[in-house]
């Protein structure tokens, strides 16, 4: 008989978990939308087309923000659906429920993205 690895997240933790991805999802979809409705070039005759213009540039710097974050939501549902869901992209460790629960898109533990963020810093 073989045995099922343990996993340190309980059924009812994945369960919350999912459902605070799935929501995030739905929430970032809604935004995209609204930001490329935004994107629609101004036409000519409309004022203050400097203003526009950047707000433009927030609006698709937003979208793409927000399509990085949906892109790790997907990765995260799909390692539910897999298995690996809640271990550290890095090191391998166990990824606790507490930070997951905060971000639930999440692919490191604290210490591995602390060490991502300021090898960043120093670039």
């Amino acid at each position: 008989m073989s045995q099922q690895p343990q996993h340190p997240l309980t059924a009812a933790q994945l369960d919350e978990l999912k459902a605070l991805l799935l929501k995030r999802r739905e929430e970032l979809q809604l935004e995209m939308q609204q930001n490329r409705e935004n994107l629609t070039p101004p036409t000519s005759d409309e004022g203050a087309m400097v203003q526009r213009n950047v707000a433009r540039e927030v609006d698709q710097t937003l979208t793409d923000l927000d399509a990085n974050d949906l892109a790790r939501i997907e990765r995260a549902l799909k390692a539910m659906a897999d298995g690996s869901y809640g271990q550290c992209g890095e090191c391998g460790c166990d990824i606790p429920f507490e930070r997951l629960k905060i971000e639930p898109q999440t692919e490191h533990c604290v210490a591995c993205k602390g060490r991502w963020e300021a090898a960043a810093a120093k670039a």
